[in-house]
């Protein structure tokens, strides 16, 4: 509870002396004056600060909280009857409540139960208030570590991506160099775009659907250099919900694992990479046919998907679904994120 943090504690205190107060003044103006009343508060509060702040910051921290709960409970109980005393001894200092009081046998038992009942309540009301902001604050610390151990973990994930990809498009751009192709230029453009997103953009929590879908697409179209293979591979969108916002990064080590372990060399060979975004899902579907080589082991397995496993556990705990299929022929993929 945001009350109990050590930035808003103050508005419990004065919740509590307020109440205190109105206690107070209600239950002595039924015996005393208004004007006797408001003497015999103020010594009477500052008596119970006195107790309740030195249980609250000195006691609890010094002696409960490091389990030395028997100099703790000795310690209380004496100043609960020292306290109580000088809270009987106001008696003969300040207009006395006896003058109102018929019957003195009663007030003599009253005089000293009454003070050592508030202060056994005193007692019990700053404990409670120290304990539970303790209890609030290592609730605060520990999410904080578990939070900035989740941000380095996903940090770290991130930053395995698969290095087939890049050495693949070096080759496939090499090539174009040396044929002093025409498309050389665009597909360097390309690259850049696609390790400005990888390194910077990708850094950020989430990104907008749109975002990763145009890097599938450069990462498609720097794969393929063989025009016979661009019928091939396939790649269909429904965006229904552009700016939605994903974790980044989550879809490329499918489609790497397609392309490094696909067929497309074959005549049969193929790439077919669906999406579907809604409001509040993404439905991403990915099918590739494979070599006989390639068993299904190989695909199945693997740091790359290991990775996407973490990360999806990380930040769509209980709010995704991947299922995985392999054969002698084929290859699927379906990811649904529900956000």
């Amino acid at each position: 509870m945001i009350l109990f943090s050590r930035k808003y504690r103050w508005l419990l205190h004065i919740l509590f002396w307020m109440i205190y107060t109105i206690v107070h003044i209600t239950s002595f103006v039924q015996v005393l004056s208004l004007e006797d009343s408001l003497i015999r508060y103020i010594p009477n509060l500052f008596l119970h600060a006195g107790f309740a702040y030195l249980n609250f910051y000195y006691l609890l921290p010094k002696l409960f909280l490091q389990k030395k709960y028997f100099y703790y409970f000795s310690a209380s109980i004496f100043l609960l009857v020292v306290f109580s005393f000088f809270r009987m001894k106001l008696d003969e200092i300040f207009p006395p409540i006896s003058a109102y009081i018929t019957r003195k046998d009663e007030f003599l038992r009253l005089k000293f139960i009454i003070p050592l009942m508030v202060n056994l309540l005193i007692w019990v009301v700053s404990s409670l208030f120290r304990l539970l902001e303790d209890y609030f604050e290592n609730v605060k610390r520990e999410n904080e570590l578990k939070k900035n151990r989740l941000e380095s973990e996903l940090k770290f994930l991130k930053t395995q991506i698969n290095p087939h990809f890049l050495f693949n498009t070096l080759n496939n751009i090499y090539s174009l160099v040396y044929l002093k192709s025409d498309e050389a230029a665009p597909m360097l453009l390309k690259l850049s775009g696609i390790l400005r997103y990888m390194i910077y953009e990708s850094d950020n929590p989430k990104v907008p659907i749109q975002k990763e879908i145009d890097y599938l697409k450069d990462c498609i179209e720097l794969q393929i250099l063989n025009p016979a293979d661009r019928p091939k591979v396939k790649f269909e969108v429904e965006n229904h919900a552009p700016n939605l916002m994903i974790e980044p990064l989550l879809f490329i080590n499918f489609l790497e694992n397609s392309f490094k372990h696909g067929s497309l060399s074959k005549k049969d060979g193929f790439i077919d990479l669906k999406m579907k975004i809604e409001v509040n899902s993404v439905d991403f579907s990915l099918k590739n046919s494979v070599l006989p080589s390639n068993s299904p082991k190989d695909k199945v397995g693997g740091i790359g998907l290991q990775n996407v496993k973490q990360r999806l556990e990380l930040v769509y705990p209980n709010r995704h679904i991947l299922e995985i299929k392999a054969d002698e022929k084929e290859y699927f993929v379906k990811l649904i994120l529900k956000n």
